[in-house]
C-alpha cells in the first residue's frame, strides 16, 4: 500500500469518525427537549420625553497638526498643491 492510500484513507476514517461523534451528541442532545411556554401581561410605564432646547455652535478653527517645515509652501513657492495658504 502506497502512502498516498495511506493517508486518504485515513482521511477518510477521520470524517466517518467525526460524524458519527457528531450523530452521537446531536441524538443525545435531544433526549429530553422541555418546552416552557409563560402567559402573562407585562405592564409597562408611560414616559414622557422631552427635547433639550436647541444650542448654538461655533465653528473653531483648525489647530490640530504639526506645521509644515516651509511654512505650508512647497520649494517653488506656490502651496503645495497650487493653492497658497490662507492669510498669505
Amino acid at each position: 500500500m502506497t502512502a498516498r492510500i495511506r493517508w486518504i484513507i485515513g482521511l477518510l476514517l477521520a470524517v466517518v469518525i467525526g460524524l458519527a461523534v457528531g450523530l452521537v451528541i446531536v441524538t443525545g442532545d435531544e433526549s429530553e427537549e422541555t418546552t416552557v411556554t409563560v402567559s402573562g401581561t407585562v405592564d409597562t410605564p408611560e414616559t414622557e420625553t422631552t427635547q433639550a432646547p436647541p444650542t448654538e455652535t461655533q465653528a473653531s478653527p483648525d489647530t490640530g497638526g504639526v506645521p509644515s517645515p516651509n511654512g505650508g509652501r512647497a520649494p517653488d513657492g506656490s502651496g503645495g498643491l497650487g493653492v497658497s495658504p490662507p492669510g498669505q
